[in-house]
């Protein structure tokens, strides 16, 4: 299922380069490989956070606190 959604982009100048480059057919496209590509980049991130919260089901506590942790990593990176 595709669901339509709105954004707020700074980087537009960027993804309009690579449609003009034809890396990618429209901005769409552009928009949907790069976040596709984000999320793979981060699987690690993804896998390390669902530890976390199946030791939280087993355990009644999750072992540390998690907020702002996303944010922070992509700062680093």
């Amino acid at each position: 299922m595709i669901t339509k959604v709105s954004v707020r982009l700074k980087e537009l100048k960027q993804i309009d380069q690579l449609v003009e480059h034809g890396i990618f057919q429209s901005r769409s496209e552009a928009i949907r490989e790069l976040i596709l590509a984000g999320i793979a980049y981060l699987s690690e991130v993804f896998r390390a956070v669902d530890r976390l919260f199946e030791l939280e089901r087993m355990e009644g506590r999750i072992t540390i606190d998690l907020s702002g942790v996303t944010r922070q990593i992509l700062k680093e990176r």
